[in-house]
Parts: structure tokens; sequence; C-alpha cells
């Protein structure tokens, strides 16, 4: 299983430049296949523009890249400090799940996840939430 442990990802420094400034990044950008992990790391530094802690669907920068069906990234141990802003920045193709394991992404619980919002989504259980670009529902949906 490919994935990320124990790392610190940071969306910028003090000594930033320009560019940086200007640009919406994305500290992870998760796999365009099934069973991608990111684990026990932190993020810090995602509080302009855009910028957000996670991205989806690598190299799916448009509808040919990539075929229509959801991927699942799994989530477990992660911690954001309060300058992060934004935590997804969804894209093509729009249907990614995040599975969070311990509830440590949405803080929603244990086995709560996020995905875009489509209608079928209107349900007790999730809650449209704009710094998730999408919805985050609770393990019992």
């Amino acid at each position: 299983m490919a994935q990320i442990n124990d790392c610190l990802i940071n969306g910028r420094s003090n000594n930033t430049d320009d560019f940086i400034n200007g640009a919406f990044p994305r500290g992870v950008i998760t796999a365009r296949t099934e069973n991608f992990l990111v684990k026990n790391s932190r993020f810090y530094n995602f509080n302009w523009n855009k910028a957000a802690a996670f991205g989806t669907c690598s190299h799916c920068f448009h509808p040919a890249a990539t075929d229509s069906g959801a991927r699942t990234t799994t989530l477990n141990n992660l911690t954001f400090d309060a300058t992060v802003t934004r935590f997804i920045n969804y894209q093509e193709p729009w249907v990614e799940i995040l599975h969070d394991l311990d509830g440590s992404f949405t803080k929603l619980g244990p086995n709560s996840w996020a995905t875009p919002y489509y209608g079928h989504h209107n349900v007790k259980e999730c809650q449209f939430r704009e710094e998730y670009d999408g919805v985050i529902c609770d393990g019992t949906a």
C-alpha cells in the first residue's frame, strides 16, 4: 500500500516569495488509484488563497486523464494547526472519497468521510462544509 507516514507538511514559510503568495497549492495530492494512506502527519500554514492540505487524484487534471470511478484514500492520525483554513481542493473527476479512520480529519468521529457534494449527500449524516470543498459525513452514513 502506498503511503505517507510521519510527515510534516508545510504550506509556506516566512521566507516565501511572490510566486508562492499568488498560488493555491495542495500539501498532498492523493493517488489516481485505490489503497493510498496518509497517517501520522502534521499540516501547517495553509491559510492563503485557496491553498489546501489535500488535493485529489494525481495526474487527473482533465477528463481524458482518468475514468469516472471514485478512489478511496484512507486517513489516520492527522494534525492540523489553526493556520489550515482549507482541507481539500477536489479536481477531475470530482469523485474522491477520503475515509477518516479516527476522526482526526473530519472531526466527526471514527470511520467518517469526506467527498465532493452531490444531491444524494443530502442526508442527516452529512453536512456541506466550504473548507472541505464538499461534504463531510459521520460514520453512520
